[in-house]
């Protein structure tokens, strides 16, 4: 972990006006391919989804093709596992996704040639600064069944990534682009 923190706090030092979106996106590249190995995901397994700066909805910065392509949706979206968690800033676990009522976008990126799988579960923690909700992160299991997808998140899991999200957290959004 000390690794990835000393190169999180050297793309932070790099930051000027003219690179900080190449270096806020560099950033999210290395956050994710953390975490993805950490959790032994893919890398399109990991979800970063930032609250814009109008505070009105949520911008996914990871998995990339949602970021270039620009996803949004309404802070205010009731089935939303993001939104309830950026609510209550408690985090969720769902070892069961399948069968809950939730948004659908994410499970739309491909993690493997056959195509798009059925987030089974998932890993959600509030990103707090200053008292605030500034997004969440999303770590899914992606598979056909349950079973095929891996194993079942714990309460162990989220201190872990608590842990890990505080140690770039302030990087990130430092380094967060002003139109997001």
């Amino acid at each position: 972990m000390e690794e990835f923190i000393t190169e999180i706090k050297s793309l932070e030092s790099q930051i000027t006006p003219e690179n900080k979106l190449q270096t806020f996106e560099g950033m999210v590249d290395l956050i994710v391919d953390y975490l993805a190995k950490y959790f032994k995901v893919n890398t399109d397994e990991v979800a970063i989804i930032l609250v814009t700066s109008n505070r009105n909805f949520l911008r996914f910065i990871a998995p990339k093709k949602l970021y270039k392509g620009g996803a949004t949706f309404p802070i205010s979206k009731r089935e939303s596992i993001s939104t309830k968690v950026i609510t209550t800033l408690k985090a969720d676990i769902q070892n069961n996704l399948s069968n809950i009522k939730h948004l659908s976008i994410y499970e739309q990126v491909k993690t493997s040639d056959s195509g798009p799988k059925i987030i089974q579960k998932m890993l959600t923690l509030p990103l707090i600064m200053e008292g605030k909700a500034v997004g969440v992160i999303q770590i899914s299991r992606k598979g056909d069944t349950p079973e095929q997808s891996g194993p079942d998140f714990t309460q162990t899991d989220i201190q872990k990534l608590l842990e890990l999200s505080s140690s770039f957290l302030p990087s990130l959004i430092k380094s967060k682009p002003d139109f997001i």
